[in-house]
Formats: C-alpha cells, sequence, structure tokens
C-alpha cells in the first residue's frame, strides 16, 4: 500500500510541475514566437535592413561578454550542463539568447529560432528545480521536458518536442522517467501557446502512391541524398567558425564582420536566403526550385553562425532540405510537394542526429498515411550523416557504430 502511496504521489507531482512548467513556457515562448514572425514579415518587406547587420553583430557580441559566455552558449549551454546534472543554469541566458535571435532575424541573418526556445524551456525547468529543491534527477527531468516544450511551441509539434527533449540531452539513451512530465508540458505548453494567438503552419499531405519495391528503392535514394546534404551542412557550420577563429579573436569584430560578409552574399544571391526563409520554404513545395538554392542557403547560414548570431540550425534545414528535396523531385519523379516534405524533415534529421523526433515531426507535418515511407527515408538519412546534434557540434554519447551493433552492457560479465 505504501508503494501505491508513493507512486501516486509522484504522478500527482509530476503533473502539478508539468502543468505549471508548460504554462509558463507556452506564455514565454508562445509570445517570443509570435515577436520573431513579426520581426521576420517586416524584415522581408524591408530589406535594405540587412545593412544594419554589422552593429547587430556587436549588440549581440556585447551582450554575451555581459553574460561571460561566448556566442555558442546559447545553443551549447544546455547540453553540456544538463548531461551532468549541473544545477543553477543561468536566467541570463535567456535574455542574451531571446535578444540575439530577434536582432538575428530582424536584420536578416540566416539562422533558426530554437535557440531561444529550448533555451526558455530549459532554464525555466532548472529554475523551477531549484524553488522547489529537487533532486539532482529530477532537474534533469525537467530540464529534458522544457527543453522539448519550448521547441514544440516553436515548430507545432509538442509529440516531436517532447521526444526532442530526451532524445537531444541523453545521446545514446532514452530517459523514460521523463516520459510523464515531457509530453505533458510540452502538450500543455502547446496549447496555452494557440491560446495566445499562436499560428500554425500547414503543410500538405504526403503523396507518393503505393509502398512496392520501385517507391522503397526511390525512398532509400532519396535518404542517402538527405544524408549527404545533412553531413554538407554540418561540415560548413563546424568549419565556418574554425575560420573566423583562426584570423579574428574579438567577437565585436567577428559580428562586424559577419554582418558585413552577410551584406556581400545579399548582393550577390538576394534576399531569398536571410532570415527565417520560411516563404521559400513554402514556394519548394510549390513548384520545383534551382539545384542552386539550398546551396546558397548553407552559405548563408554557415557566414552567420559561425559568427556571433544566433537563432539554432532548425530552419536552415528545413529550407535546404526543401529545397533540395524540391529540385530533384523531377528525377524519383515523384509529386514536388511529397519530396520537398521528405526532404525537409529528411535533412533535418540527419543534421541534427535526432531520427525519432524527425520521424514524429513529419507525421505531425505531413500526416501518418506513409509512415513507413517516412520511417525509411528517416533511418536512412540518419544513419550516414555524421554524429553531430542540434545543440552542439560534439560527438554523441555512444557512436552510431555501436548502436547498430548492438552492444549490450552485462550484467556483472
Amino acid at each position: 500500500m505504501d508503494s501505491f502511496k508513493k507512486l501516486g504521489l509522484q504522478l500527482v507531482k509530476w503533473i502539478l510541475l508539468s502543468l505549471l512548467m508548460g504554462v509558463m513556457i507556452g506564455v514565454m515562448v508562445g509570445g517570443f514566437k509570435q515577436i520573431l514572425s513579426t520581426a521576420n514579415h517586416y524584415r522581408s518587406t524591408h530589406e535594405k535592413l540587412v545593412f544594419g547587420l554589422p552593429v547587430a553583430g556587436v549588440v549581440i557580441s556585447f551582450l554575451y561578454v555581459k553574460v561571460r559566455r561566448n556566442a555558442y552558449s546559447g545553443e551549447n549551454l544546455l547540453k553540456s550542463e544538463v548531461q551532468q546534472a549541473a544545477k543553477n543554469i543561468p536566467l541570463s541566458m535567456i535574455p542574451a539568447v531571446v535578444i540575439g535571435s530577434l536582432v538575428t532575424t530582424f536584420f536578416g541573418g540566416s539562422a533558426g529560432k530554437e535557440a531561444a526556445g529550448v533555451a526558455i524551456g530549459g532554464i525555466t525547468g532548472d529554475f523551477l528545480s531549484r524553488k522547489f529543491h529537487l533532486s539532482d534527477e529530477e532537474q534533469r527531468t525537467l530540464v529534458v521536458a522544457g527543453v522539448g516544450s519550448g521547441f514544440g511551441v516553436l515548430y507545432n509539434t509538442p509529440l516531436a518536442g517532447a521526444i526532442l527533449g530526451m532524445e537531444l540531452v541523453l545521446k545514446g539513451k532514452f530517459h523514460y522517467e521523463a516520459l510523464l512530465p515531457a509530453f505533458l508540458t510540452s502538450v500543455i505548453s502547446s496549447e496555452v501557446a494557440k491560446q495566445i494567438g499562436d499560428e500554425l503552419i500547414t503543410y500538405p499531405s504526403l503523396e507518393l502512391g503505393a509502398l512496392d519495391l520501385t517507391l522503397i528503392l526511390k525512398l532509400v535514394g532519396m535518404g542517402l541524398l538527405f544524408g549527404l546534404v545533412a553531413m554538407m551542412f554540418n561540415g560548413a557550420l563546424d568549419l565556418a567558425p574554425k575560420i573566423y577563429s583562426r584570423w579574428i579573436k574579438s567577437p565585436y569584430i567577428k559580428g562586424m564582420v559577419g554582418g558585413v560578409l552577410t551584406i556581400i552574399l545579399f548582393w550577390m544571391a538576394g534576399d531569398n536566403y536571410n532570415g527565417l526563409g520560411q516563404s521559400h520554404i513554402a514556394l519548394a513545395f510549390e513548384e520545383p526550385v534551382s539545384l542552386i538554392e539550398f546551396i546558397w542557403k548553407i552559405i548563408f547560414t554557415a557566414v552567420a553562425l559561425g559568427s556571433v548570431f544566433q537563432g539554432g540550425r532548425g530552419n536552415p534545414t528545413f529550407f535546404v532540405g526543401a529545397t533540395f528535396g524540391s529540385a530533384i523531385a523531377t528525377f524519383f519523379k515523384l509529386p514536388v510537394a511529397s519530396v520537398a516534405a521528405l526532404g525537409m524533415i529528411g535533412v533535418f534529421c540527419g543534421a541534427t542526429a535526432l531520427p525519432l523526433t524527425g520521424i514524429m515531426m513529419a507525421i505531425e507535418y505531413f500526416g501518418s498515411s506513409h509512415v513507413m515511407a517516412i520511417i525509411i527515408v528517416m533511418i536512412i538519412s540518419y544513419s550516414i550523416s555524421g554524429f553531430y546534434d542540434l545543440l552542439t557540434h560534439s560527438k554523441l554519447a555512444k557512436g552510431k557504430k555501436e548502436i547498430f551493433e548492438g552492444q549490450v552492457e552485462s550484467n556483472g560479465n
């Protein structure tokens, strides 16, 4: 009887904590998302704002110098500190990452939006764990739930967000204890965000036909190509900060140079690759686009994120994957919208090393009528794309070779 009572109290505790955190994250991340969308829309109609990007780089550098962290901390902080069950993730990271993301998007830097969302969610979880004097393991659980909820709100994928929190923070493991708070917090935060005015982005359903041998071969081929593009994306974004750091030591100068280089790219290629790029992603679903589109986006993103600009890699992987898929759709003799859809999430999955999140996200966006096709593409893309993840360019805790060999630790043998 005591064990049932203890279990009941645990359930009540996690339900109440999930409700509280879901409301907080829904309001904060949902509000941030609306402000970011407004900033991106305004920028898209005022292209000359890009000329303010060098000054924006200096502002972002100043923010990170003030909080005594480098400009990559917004993306790296949570993973490194949560894995160590570290307490007291600084609240100052929230304004630094939020302002950095808004400034980057408003002036046209090529970046995503998840860095601020996962920072708000993760730091909220850590803050509540300190307020309620929770253990290190409980703190980790709350941060896992917060990270996923923030992502889920930003991308309208509450179920994928819940999976992401567990899959991202503890690579090579799965934090089953976090299942209840992760899913409950993510669903609640997404619902709260809707109530305060969040607008959903809708995508067309997949139209691939019957799953026969011909289609399977096409899916494998697409998965391989999306994985290779993901490797190209990660390689460029990992190389860029090394090039900056080799020649430039001052973060202020690095920010200015990143802004100037983006202006030069803008003169060369136009405005399609600045900001979040959501309108161009939508275009890729409607008609085939040029194969050069995804290459330009990789270059723009590497220049911005390799410098000091903030936002994350999520939206750029969507852009790269959707435009690449759109460009190769005729080769596979499949509808443009369907190949763009698989490319959008396939490159995201490969670049972030989040196969379960990618599968769930694709189902939430495009429906479950072709779930086996989704699984094939995501697993193939993930399998060949390397060992990197969303928040840092560190290698996974467990290499893919070990995972595929099915190595299992024995009990005392």
